[in-house]
Parts: structure tokens; sequence; C-alpha cells
């Protein structure tokens, strides 16, 4: 009995650790690519292609091994979703036309959720950037822009909430959006701040001082810190962080002395991540191998150099694999 109780949990065990993504894309001509990237063990990945499908009469299959919840994004020429998926979620993404516009429009797991991430929703980056400015633009006290922002955050997240209530929706995908939401929002916050501090002359909004602006720009982070490790499997999560690290550099936020000799070995536009703390260290430097290697031209030199170095720091490193098959085919 035990024997056939086990047969049987092969199969489904096995479909566990998998995630099934299916999509109709009818601009897109046979034979191209479909690609996928994968966290790289928690850490949101958008760097690192770790696999490829096919369309097939403008559409296409991929089934992507995943022991672990986390976001992928799919990708090519006529489609393109970020997606918070969990072992054994089926998901299909499809394109409805809508006068010149695309719309996408999802099944299977959290298909709702999929939908106001991946459209023109208020969810969607650009509008966040806009609800800031606004924000920024009205505000007449540090407090009252500190309660714009997490008004807006309230608002943007009731929808989310009333999928789960209906369980359209499960409890790990409502926990991780919120969390991307609330890093999406924090940055366009930060960066809307910062602009104003970058350039004074511009402000529409002459009610808070320069000293006032950081002083916001400090609640705001000790309300929702940049560097806190839970926003490292969010889409964007080292942006989010390279704009804190910028507001530390510009002494627009108070902090400790950057580690400056760490980032000597990586070129300048790197060298950014010095500001933040060690318990990035490994994230902010393999995504900066991977871009190194996906868009520098190659120095075989430089690049072993790196990599020793990378192996010295991180010896069990996550990004070992990504990065030595990077450096495999670009030979």
């Amino acid at each position: 009995m035990r024997k056939i109780l086990f047969i049987l949990l092969i199969p489904f065990t096995a479909f566990a650790q998998q995630v099934v993504i299916t999509g109709q894309v009818p601009d897109s001509p046979d034979s191209m690519d479909v690609f996928v990237y994968k966290p790289i063990g928690t850490y949101f990945n958008s760097q690192y292609k770790q696999g490829v499908g096919k369309v097939v009469e403008h559409q296409f299959k991929l089934v992507v091994p995943m022991t672990t919840p986390g976001f992928i994004t799919i990708e090519n020429k006529y489609v393109k979703s970020v997606l918070f998926v969990e072992p054994g979620d089926y998901v299909d993404i499809g394109i409805s036309r809508e006068g010149s516009q695309g719309k996408k429009l999802y099944k299977g797991n959290n298909a709702a959720g999929h939908e106001l991430f991946n459209n023109d929703t208020p969810l969607s980056e650009d509008k966040m950037a806009g609800l800031m400015e606004q924000v920024l633009d009205t505000a007449k006290t540090v407090n009252g822009a500190l309660w714009g922002m997490r008004n807006n955050l309230s608002e943007l997240k009731s929808p989310l909430l009333v999928y789960l209530r209906k369980g359209e929706i499960s409890v790990g995908f409502y926990e991780n959006m919120v969390t991307t939401l609330e890093s999406r929002l924090l940055y366009n916050f930060l960066n809307a701040v910062g602009n104003r501090l970058d350039k004074p002359e511009t402000r529409k909004n002459k009610a808070l001082t320069e000293k006032e602006m950081k002083q916001l720009l400090q609640d705001a982070v000790d309300l929702f810190d940049p560097f806190d490790e839970k926003y490292t499997s969010s889409p964007d999560a080292s942006q989010l962080v390279a704009k804190k690290c910028y507001l530390l550099k510009k002494g627009y936020l108070r902090g400790p002395a950057p580690m400056t000799d760490f980032w000597l070995h990586f070129e300048e536009p790197s060298r950014i991540y010095a500001y933040a703390p060690s318990a990035l260290l490994e994230m902010n430097a393999g995504n900066e191998f991977l871009a190194y290697l996906n868009k520098r031209p190659s120095d075989k030199a430089k690049q072993y150099a790196l990599l020793d170095y990378f192996k010295y720091n991180f010896p069990r490193s996550v990004y070992l694999p990504a990065v030595e098959e990077l450096m495999t085919k670009k030979r």
C-alpha cells in the first residue's frame, strides 16, 4: 500500500515543483524566443536569462522549475509580464485589443492580481510617480507629506485586500504584492523629494524649506527603510537601494561611512552601492557583476579578476552559477 501511495504522489510532487506559463502573442512571429528570469536565491533577478521557450502558432508554453515562491519575468519583444508565482501555479497570458492599446488578460492562479500589476492601473509604476509628485506639490508640512504617502499606500492596497477576501488571490501573493507596492511607492516618494532638493528652482510648492525636505526624507526612511531585506525579493529592489545610496551620498540623509574599498574593484556607476549596508552586499555586487557581463565590452582579464574577487568575498554565493555561465557563453 505504501509503495502504491508513493508512486501516486510522484506526479503531484513533480508538478508542485514547477510553474506552468502559457501565452498568446498574436503579433509575434513563430520561432521567436520567450525568455524567463527567475529569482537568484531569494533575490529578484532582471539580468540573468535562466530559461527560454519558442513561439509556435502565436502561442508559447513554459515549464519553469520553482521550489520556492518568487517573482519571475516572462519577456520577448511582444509580451512582458512580471508575475509573483508559487510552486504549482498555472498562469495564462493573453492580449485584448482596446483601441490602439493592448491590455494583458490573465487566467489561472492569482489572475486578478496579475492584471493589476501588469496593466495601466493605479498600481502601475508611472501612476505612482504621478501620485507622489502630487503629494509633494500640495503638502504644507512634513507630517502632511508623510500622511499623503501613507494614505496613498492604504488606498492602493485596497483592491488587493478585496481580491484576498474573495479568495481570488492567495495570502502569499497578497503579502508579496503589498511589499512590492510599498517599495514602488517609497522609491517614487524618495525620488520626488530628492529631485526637489537637487533642483529647488523647479519646485512648484515652496511651503517646505530645504531643512524640512531633508527631515521629510529622514522620516520616510525611518518608516520604510529601502535597506530592509524584505524588499530584496521585489522587482526593482536594486533601484530602491540605489536611490537611498544616492541620497546618502548627497548628504540629504544621515548614515555611516561608505564601504568604499570593496567597490573599487567595480566600475564607477556601481560604486554608489558603497553606501549600502553589508547585509545587501552580495545582492548588490552580484547584480552589478551580471550587469557588467551583459552590457560591457568583453575584457577577459578583468572578468576573471572580478570573478576571483567575488568568489573570495562570497565563496558560496547564489550568484556564482549565473556569473560563471554567462562568462562561459561570452568566450
